[in-house]
């Protein structure tokens, strides 16, 4: 780096110019090395830079006589210096205070360069600077942080308008030091950026459950290090990768994103393949696969397995960057692993959680299961014990009509034994619909509510034969469901309202739907006899009837029926009624398959998706 100087060998003892005169560049390299050395001593020990920068300029002044150094830091569109010296000119101290433009030519010049510049037989017209005529030499040193200048270090020489070798090399000394000690202050200030950025997240790992929002704070901490790249979150669902996360620039680029990629998408399948972090270089001429994704260059992908499929990605890229560094690898890699344990988490709370709903559901089947064995003991103990009954005095009956001569009474029995009989057929065949409700397996597919009502009415078209029935059906969606047992649904609440109201000479019925957040609301509606609604508890249990059956007939089940095939559905049924007004029966069907009873879901995995892509 440094010049080694006029050599003393070969110099006679009888000269004594030439001795002197080496002994003097001797004696100047060795106080530029020794200026070097304490410099390097100073970087070592302090990271603060306009200080170090002041301790720069008294060493200049004490080397270089008639030397202005001046440490400017880049403030908007100028660059600024704070000038203390008495020696400088008023006009000339105030310029520097107030800035000087980007473009000032030889300050513009050194940064373009990226190096130190020297200029002998300065002018300070021809450079911008009015009030600065007293410099004939100058040089300018600059400081980068990452590809933005942000200082310079400008000497300016007076009464000297050529810099000697030993001035450069005392110069290009005090750059390097004072460089040392801005690089170090820079990435000491990353460092503390980037292990807050870590803190941070490794607190959001310790308390976030939602995935999207780790994945926020993931890419958070990359831009904190790493600002100016596009980074994204994306989890395989319905056979694509989408985004659920991203500051992709670019909106349509974005939307495509959102809407899923294919998993043949370059980056993406290679981190999947590889099992681990992949980095490219040019990344986007070789991807065909999304629009707008050409024009970046470098990126990275970080895949992310749950069971042993592939569920999500961390990926960034960029549209200038195109060659990766160690220290940018390690950086992603750092992150990348960072949000691996935060999502591991993630998906073990959603686990927990689904196996807890999963419980829920099955409490909830075994709370109803309880209620029904209940209510199939009470009737077992009561309703089915009085077609017995029936039987069994009307036998008797019958027996001594025929003892005695009366075959007309004892015909009249026979059908009283029959009608019993009947009757007792009928409650055990709803008890064997019920429990064909509870074990029958159900499919969820789309199905299409009004077909539904359509074949509902049909099957209850006997029952309000001759009657005058105004039928008011609504636009009906379709739902996610198991059209079998929501046929039987539809058709025991349609069967109810034509029954109950048979004593209107005009009965009116409303079928209607109501979506809202998670769920639709079916409800069908009549203008019927109603019912006491402080019963409205015992209307879905078995065989619990709130009328009699002289006036109403039924086993009691219908209803049963229909609440144990909506709670199978995972939703809710309820009735309103006025008495001598109408009934109003209403049950949801959510907008997604509900938990089976143990927790696992009953759709498809996205990780079985995958592997059939």
């Amino acid at each position: 780096m440094f010049d080694s100087g006029p050599s003393l060998t070969g110099t006679s003892s009888d000269d004594p110019v030439q001795l002197r005169e080496a002994l003097a560049a001797a004696q100047s390299q060795i106080q530029v090395l020794s200026t070097a050395v304490a410099l390097s001593e100073a970087a070592a020990t302090t990271d603060d830079v306009t200080a170090l920068a002041r301790h720069v300029g008294g060493i200049l002044r004490r080397n270089i006589p008639n030397l202005l150094a001046v440490y400017f830091t880049r403030q908007g569109e100028h660059w600024v210096a704070e000038v203390n010296s008495d020696a400088v000119p008023a006009e000339l101290k105030a310029l520097i205070r107030s800035g000087l433009p980007l473009d000032t030519p030889f300050l513009a010049q050194t940064v373009t360069a990226r190096a130190p510049q020297f200029f002998d037989h300065w002018n300070s017209a021809e450079q911008g600077m009015p009030h600065a005529e007293q410099f004939q030499a100058v040089g300018v040193a600059p400081f980068f942080q990452g590809d933005q200048p942000v200082a310079l270090l400008s000497v300016g020489l007076v009464g000297q308008a050529v810099w000697t070798t030993q001035q450069r090399l005392l110069f290009l000394a005090v750059y390097q030091a004072l460089y040392s000690a801005q690089q170090r202050k820079a990435l000491g200030q990353e460092q503390q950026r980037a292990l807050e950025a870590f803190m941070t997240l490794t607190e959001a790992i310790g308390l976030e459950t939602d995935r999207v929002r780790l994945a926020e704070r993931a890419c958070e901490l990359f831009l904190a290090s790493m600002p100016g790249w596009s980074t994204g979150y994306y989890e395989w669902d319905g056979g694509l990768w989408r985004a659920r996360h991203t500051n992709v620039p670019d909106p349509v680029l974005r939307a495509a994103l959102c809407a899923g990629v294919p998993a043949s998408t370059p980056g993406l399948s290679a981190a999947v393949e590889a099992g681990g972090p992949v980095f490219f270089d040019r990344l986007g001429v070789r991807d065909e696969h999304v629009a707008g994704a050409g024009s970046y260059d470098a990126a990275a992908f970080f895949p992310y397995f749950r069971d042993g499929q592939p569920a999500a990605v961390f990926a960034i890229g960029s549209e200038e960057y195109q060659t990766w560094h160690p220290e940018d690898r390690a950086l992603f890699e750092a992150v990348g692993r960072s949000l691996g344990l935060g999502l591991e988490r993630a998906w073990q709370a959603q686990d927990l959680e689904e196996q807890r709903r999963g419980l829920q559901v099955a409490n909830k089947a075994l709370q109803v299961a309880n209620e029904d064995l209940e209510a199939f003991a009470y009737s077992a103990s009561h309703d089915l014990r009085t077609p017995v009954r029936h039987v069994k005095s009307f036998v008797e009956v019958a027996r001594r009509a025929l003892a005695g001569g009366q075959p007309g009474k004892a015909e009249r029995s026979l059908q009283m034994v029959e009608g019993a009989a009947e009757r007792m057929s009928d409650m055990i065949d709803a008890m064997l619909a019920l429990s064909r409700s509870t074990v029958r397996p159900l499919t969820h597919i789309a199905v299409d509510l009004n077909a539904l009502v359509d074949q509902a009415r049909r099957n209850v078209a006997d029952e309000g034969q001759d009657r005058e029935i105004e039928w008011r059906v609504g636009a009906l969606p379709q739902v996610m469901g198991d059209a079998a047992t929501l046929q039987q649904v539809l058709t025991n609440l349609l069967s109810n309202a034509v029954k109950f109201t048979r004593t209107r000479e005009r009965a009116v019925i409303e079928i209607g739907t109501h979506a809202g957040d998670g769920e639709w609301t079916v409800w069908v509606r009549d203008n019927g006899v109603g019912f006491d609604p402080v019963y409205a508890g015992k209307l879905f249990g078995p065989f619990q009837r709130l009328h009699s059956h002289s006036e109403f007939e039924g086993t009691g089940v219908g209803l049963a029926t229909v609440r144990r095939i909506v709670l199978r559905h995972g939703g809710r049924v309820w009735a309103d009624s006025v008495p001598g007004e109408g009934t109003t029966f209403s049950f949801t069907l959510p907008h997604v398959r509900p938990l089976k009873p143990g927790g696992s879901s009953a759709g498809v995995s996205s990780a079985a998706q995958f592997s059939s892509a």
